[in-house]
């Protein structure tokens, strides 16, 4: 007797304490999906059913790399079973190809039940084209003409571009970076964000981890300084990223052109036209490249030229491990003198006559007492950092970023590699400026 009723007491338990899985939830999901046209839209669909009216469906998301979350009101007409959908409009808030998209569904009924699903991950590609890849720990490189001989000699540059950033700056690479190579400028127009200029060759997304970039596959040599160029603006963005300052500009692109092998690139000739400015006394000074690059394409090409110098010129002069700490000291937010000083012990002024001092070039004169110098204006990180060849405007470009612009403020990616009339121009200026009188 005692023993049937222990079992009648076990049955008892068995039905209140293990009820089934869909009594446990007021609110079940049926389905859900993701769609996306690259370029026009992405959008996110769930299927649900309550044993309540479903009043509100929210879709809770974030992009990697950036800080905020976002959030929108799905479309649905509220019911016991709904099919919601949320769109993320492509043609307003632009995402590079590669972006990972986290998100998460939140939904609430009438009689106050809720559920929050499992947050999944979308990685959202331009499918318009049938792309090769080649990827390791570190980077993955997309690429969709050309043989694999083309790709593996980008890849394999890529992989010894981040070798010499450990080896000489102290920076490895945390978090992959992708890069996608588009075969033509009108495939890469079609894939970067409306309105961009026509003169684009490229662009680095420093928070997303994405760099696109125009090389065909007759052009590798301007591919094999392309691809380290923008792969060193993303690595050190990401190694001094702080809530404070930027790095100085003149440093920012000065590693990306030592980097990439760019000051012994004989379409460059950057240490030739430095040792003609130097000649003419018309060098800038490093404190007029803190800031933005001049907008004028000869200018521009020689602050490009000068910043190269002066990276190499510290890490052949003060060594590998003074840039790094320089880096470091960056990235906890300080300002250039103070960060100069406790890493190579002088200040900008300083290091600007020691380098003109090892080229020969005529010294600065230190203002006098009473006259202050000008302060450097710090290099905030909504400025774009526009690299390689240089571009006629220093307009930013938007983030791409989907939050509303309140959230994603200070959050830029860098137009890069101007093609066509630019490229021409530098040239024939070179070229005049190498064969002109004051060179002989």
């Amino acid at each position: 007797m005692k023993r049937l009723i222990f079992l009648v007491v076990l049955v008892l338990a068995s039905v209140v304490w293990i009820p089934s899985a869909e009594a446990q939830e007021a609110v079940r999901v049926l389905d859900q999906s993701v769609e996306s046209v690259f370029r026009d839209h992405v959008t996110f669909r769930i299927k649900l059913e309550s044993d309540s009216v479903i009043k509100e469906v929210r879709l809770l998301y974030r992009v990697t790399g950036l800080p905020a979350t976002s959030r929108g009101d799905a479309q649905f007409e509220p019911g016991k079973t709904v099919e919601a959908t949320f769109t993320i409009d492509q043609r307003r808030d632009y995402l590079p190809p590669g972006s990972e998209i986290s998100y998460w569904w939140r939904v609430t009924t009438e009689a106050g039940d809720t559920l929050k699903t499992e947050p999944q991950t979308y990685l959202y590609m331009d499918d318009r084209h049938e792309w090769q890849m080649l990827s390791n720990e570190r980077l993955a490189l997309y690429w969709y003409r050309g043989d694999q001989d083309f790709g593996q000699a980008l890849f394999q540059q890529a992989n010894r571009t981040l070798d010499q950033i450990e080896d000489e700056a102290g920076v490895r690479v945390e978090k992959p970076v992708k890069i996608f190579i588009y075969g033509s400028h009108r495939d890469l127009m079609d894939a970067v964000e409306v309105g961009a200029h026509e003169w684009t060759g490229g662009q680095a997304f420093t928070e997303h981890g994405v760099v696109v970039i125009n090389v065909s596959p007759n052009d590798l040599d301007f591919g094999l300084i392309a691809v380290p160029h923008e792969l060193t603006h993303i690595v050190i963005h990401r190694a001094t990223d702080n809530p404070y300052s930027d790095i100085p500009r003149w440093l920012d692109e000065g590693l990306s052109v030592y980097m990439s092998g760019e000051l012994d690139s004989p379409f460059r000739g950057y240490r030739e036209l430095v040792r003609l400015y130097a000649r003419q006394n018309r060098l800038m000074t490093l404190q007029t490249l803190s800031s933005s690059f001049p907008a004028d394409p000869e200018q521009a090409n020689q602050a490009y030229a000068q910043s190269g110098l002066v990276v190499e010129f510290i890490i052949q002069h003060y060594g590998k491990e003074t840039m790094a700490k320089l880096l470091n000291i960056f990235s906890q937010g300080s300002l250039y003198d103070d960060a100069l000083r406790e890493a190579l012990g002088v200040d900008m002024w300083e290091l600007d006559n020691a380098w003109r001092e090892s080229i020969g070039a005529p010294p600065l004169k230190r203002p006098g007492a009473g006259e202050q110098a000008p302060e450097t204006e710090q290099a905030i990180i909504t400025a774009p950092t526009l690299s390689l060849t240089p571009p006629l405007t220093e307009e930013a470009m938007p983030s791409g970023g989907t939050p509303p612009p309140s959230e994603t403020a200070g959050k830029t990616n860098i137009p890069c590699l101007s093609i066509g009339l630019v490229g021409v121009i530098v040239t024939a200026l070179f070229v005049m400026l190498v064969h002109s009188p004051l060179n002989s």
